[in-house]
């Protein structure tokens, strides 16, 4: 199951998505969580987005948008050509009492994943970081491990897209959420957020 799963993204990635994304999969450890409560937690209010599609948000203000779903008992957040997801000031209050998967790329092949568990960073995957190091590096995503393994990056056969597709397949497999272009399609509440030069955010009005 899980090699088919990476099969079936490493085919959707070249077909269908962007090549510049940051995807958020939030599951609360218990109850559930809103959309209105995942833009709060951030410093936003869910008056100020805005429904539209992610790519039209990317239009719009490339970089500084940030596109909220309900999925399931938690919240998808998906954003093009940015890397929101990966600030602390935006996870780590999205983690609290949840857990978290992020995981972002750009066309200039940057790549890393994360995993937050109530507020802390507890593991994550970096395929440039020293290979010796991912299995423990992994966190909670151990058991995963072989998939995440299966990447060489000295290796000129291998596929460049798989980093991508194993951090999706593996965002799935833990949360039970899938992404697919028909997320990129959909309407949905979607804020401005500015990352400061004071390392805060801003969540300035759309213009009208």
């Amino acid at each position: 199951m899980p090699n088919e799963l990476i099969d079936l993204y490493l085919r959707t990635l070249k077909t269908d998505l962007p090549d510049d994304i940051c995807w958020i999969v939030v599951q609360p450890l218990s109850g559930a969580l809103t959309v209105k409560d995942a833009v709060t937690r951030i410093g936003g209010k869910l008056e100020r987005c805005r429904d539209m599609t992610p790519v039209d948000a990317y239009l719009l203000s490339p970089g500084d948008t940030l596109s909220f779903e309900q999925a399931e008992t938690g919240v998808a957040v998906l954003q093009v050509a940015g890397f929101l997801g990966m600030l602390p000031e935006v996870i780590e209050p999205l983690s609290r009492g949840a857990r978290a998967w992020v995981a972002h790329w750009d066309v200039n092949a940057g790549f890393n994943m994360l995993h937050w568990v109530d507020g802390s960073c507890v593991g994550g995957w970096d395929p440039y970081a020293p290979r010796e190091g991912w299995t423990t590096g992994l966190g909670p995503m151990a058991h995963h491990a072989e998939f995440f393994l299966g990447y060489d990056i000295d290796d000129d056969r291998q596929d460049p897209l798989y980093p991508e597709a194993v951090a999706l397949a593996v965002i799935e497999l833990e949360s039970g959420i899938r992404l697919d272009r028909a997320r990129f399609d959909r309407e949905q509440p979607t804020m401005l957020v500015i990352w400061n030069t004071s390392g805060g955010l801003d969540f300035p009005k759309f213009d009208d």
